[in-house]
């Protein structure tokens, strides 16, 4: 394969493009939300507003592994920038790129709110990443700025690109049970990381208060988001909650590694497929991006990646 083209895929997947499926996810239930319909389609022009919306999580996603490649070499796992092919300087021009298209691209077409989210996005991944902030490292700020991404963020695109008002309180009330499960997600997914993270001083929030109390306090989230759900009448995040909870319950029975991977991968894609069966174009795209990556890193790199079991690697 031509040495060029090479380099261009390594680019784009040092992307993360697998994990841009929950951004348009949550882009999606904040279309969901506001159409209050069971199924709703998306046109090409939300599709495109969608895609320019990630760009700028796409941009964070460079912004962390550049500012974890130590904490990296230390977790199990295949980070690109650690074991690719990539230079530093390459990685921040194509960080640079892809928070420029997402910010100044709406500004071209008379999307004033959706760049001031994109630009919010980026601002809030650089505090996420980035010394002297740097919420991924601090206790209750990384599972709670992670959320606030996912859950209010690209919530709220999905709201607008949809026709929905930013400033209004039903897009509050309708972002939280998708804020509460993120919160719960993104505590479960750095359980993993304990060791690494100690061994680095980054003081996450499972490495502040353990194990096992963090796993009680994303399985509360959980909880919180399927009480709330109900009581609201919002179904599609009661769903995700409901089915999630018996693989929280079984990790507090069986606490071993798969059943803690499981917890937070299971449940994200559950998440997606409700997202999916609200709005039936994701699975195309999702199913595209998924065989697109996994193609990728197992011809590039030689290993199975995504997947619902710990990668290993050969050193």
């Amino acid at each position: 394969m031509n040495s060029s083209l090479i380099k261009i895929l390594d680019l784009i997947f040092l992307t993360r493009p697998v994990i841009l499926i929950p951004v348009w996810g949550f882009c999606i239930f904040g279309m969901y939300s506001f159409k209050s319909q069971y199924l709703i389609e998306i046109s090409s022009a939300q599709a495109l507003l969608t895609l320019l919306f990630s760009l700028s999580v796409a941009s964070v996603y460079v912004i962390n592994q550049i500012a974890d490649i130590d904490v990296d070499r230390e977790n199990e796992g295949f980070a690109l920038l650690v074991r690719g092919t990539i230079s530093l300087n390459s990685a921040y021009g194509l960080c640079l790129i892809l928070a420029s298209v997402s910010v100044i691209t709406p500004l071209l077409i008379n999307q004033y709110e959706l760049s001031a989210l994109s630009a919010l996005s980026i601002i809030l991944g650089y505090f996420y990443s980035c010394k002297p902030s740097r919420f991924s490292g601090r206790p209750f700020l990384d599972f709670f700025s992670n959320a606030f991404g996912y859950g209010i963020i690209a919530f709220a695109a999905g709201w607008h690109i949809a026709g929905g008002e930013l400033l209004s309180r039903d897009l509050a009330a309708s972002a939280l049970p998708y804020f509460l499960l993120m919160c719960a997600g993104s505590i479960s997914s750095t359980l993993p990381d304990i060791p690494g993270d100690q061994e680095n001083g980054k003081i996450t929030t499972a490495v502040y208060i353990g194990k096992k109390n963090a796993h009680l306090l994303a399985l509360f989230f959980l909880l919180f988001a399927a009480a709330y759900s109900l009581n609201h009448h919002e179904y599609l995040p009661f769903f995700c909650a409901t089915i999630s909870l018996p693989i929280y319950f079984l990790y507090l029975v069986f606490p071993v590694k798969t059943v803690m991977e499981l917890t937070y991968k299971a449940g994200g894609t559950i998440c997606m497929i409700a997202a999916a069966v609200a709005a039936p174009a994701l699975i195309g795209a999702a199913l595209f991006v998924f065989f697109s990556t996994w193609l990728y890193f197992r011809k590039r790199h030689g290993i199975v990646y995504p997947s619902l079991v710990p990668v290993v690697i050969d050193e």
